[in-house]
């Protein structure tokens, strides 16, 4: 390997490494901040709430968030709803509860928010959020709940980091899987067994990231864990040679 495609070879490892870095943080950040959620006030005898919960990803010190859940009566005659949200409050001990009822009309819905604030996270770490729904029709008592992570950085707000993040680990990714290939296009003998890898892991981090983002934490933590088995022993190997 000449000196120009050593240059270009180590250029591309470093920063495909960096970017994969920023996406690993996000992923594993909202895994474990969702992970959290679930074991907080865990609401005994309840079913899983048919309701979707939305919550950020992420906040920033200086910044706030929005969750919120949109609540439908199905039925063909008046529900009465009670829903009930509780937020860490700056310690996992410490609860905020918010209770709001809902009389709602065959086929009317209403959208419930609360509003987290950085000074909520437990640990500094994470704010975690259950709502518990009481219906006077179908399940008794149902529940939902999420985890938020905290970013612990001035200035910029949630969506300016979050796009800030995906932007700068896109463009390190692209620019390392770019200079990788340059590398192999100089050499005599063309193996691009390592672009073919760098393409497979980009591949399996944006599933990841996706299921993350959208709520399926559980599937996207067991692909989490196996992407960093799948680190671990490529690393072993290639520290071995």
């Amino acid at each position: 390997m000449s000196g120009k495609t050593k240059i270009y070879f180590i250029s591309g490892i470093v920063l495909f490494s960096l970017g994969l870095i920023i996406g690993l943080f996000l992923w594993t950040g909202s895994v474990w901040a969702d992970l959290e959620g679930y074991m907080f006030q865990p609401a005994t005898h309840a079913d899983k709430s048919e309701y979707y919960l939305s919550c950020p990803n992420l906040i920033t010190k200086s910044d706030f968030g929005i969750i919120s859940m949109g609540i439908k009566n199905e039925y063909d005659k008046d529900v009465r709803k009670i829903v009930r949200g509780n937020k860490s409050l700056g310690y996992v001990i410490y609860v905020a509860t918010d209770e709001t009822i809902l009389e709602l009309k065959p086929g009317e819905s209403e959208v419930v928010h609360w509003y987290i604030y950085p000074e909520d996270a437990a640990w500094n770490r994470f704010i975690l959020f259950r709502v518990n729904i009481i219906s006077s029709r179908g399940p008794g008592l149902t529940t939902a709940s999420c985890g938020v992570m905290l970013i612990n950085v001035p200035y910029l707000n949630s969506n300016q980091f979050f796009l800030l993040a995906l932007l700068l680990g896109t463009l390190l990714i692209g620019s390392g899987i770019y200079l990788t290939y340059k590398s192999s296009t100089l050499q005599v003998k063309k193996n691009y067994y390592f672009e073919r890898l760098m393409l497979a892991i980009t591949a399996v981090l944006i599933i990841g990231l996706l299921l993350a983002f959208f709520g399926q934490w559980i599937i996207g933590g067991l692909i989490l864990v196996g992407m960093y088995l799948s680190l671990m022993v490529i690393i072993a190997h290639y520290l071995q040679k």
